[in-house]
């Protein structure tokens, strides 16, 4: 009996140090990650650039509302109105144009924001 009880014992000494290595690496890690200093005029910048990548999806998708918008009143708009057709079908080829540029410039941001090296990126 006293040999298995210190089989036991020993299992759970061992099972405890595992335990509390493991608890001070995740505190070690922890605690390098709260004392990381990053430079103020980093952050600025990387907020300000994420600040345009957003505003330019907040763009991209009001175009494309508004593209939606305009299919659906070329499909409606009867035949005999040809120069409202001619007028839709420009502003149709004029929103998609201004998509791609849109979406140019997103993609600009984000390959800037990578090659500024923005910490914690989250694209």
């Amino acid at each position: 009996m006293g040999k298995v009880k210190r089989q036991i014992w020993s299992l759970f000494l061992i099972f405890t140090g595992i335990f509390l290595s493991i608890s001070v690496c995740f505190a070690q890690a922890e605690d390098y990650r709260q004392t990381v200093i990053t430079d103020p005029s980093i952050s600025r910048r990387c907020n300000a650039l994420m600040k345009q990548r957003n505003q330019k999806i907040d763009h991209k998708q009001k175009i494309r509302g508004l593209l939606e918008r305009n299919r659906r009143l070329i499909k409606v708009t009867p035949p005999e109105r040809k120069t409202v057709l001619t007028k839709l079908r420009k502003t149709f080829k004029s929103l998609s144009r201004e998509l791609r540029h849109t979406l140019n410039q997103i993609q600009n941001k984000e390959e800037s924001i990578i090659r500024k090296g923005c910490p914690g990126i989250i694209l």
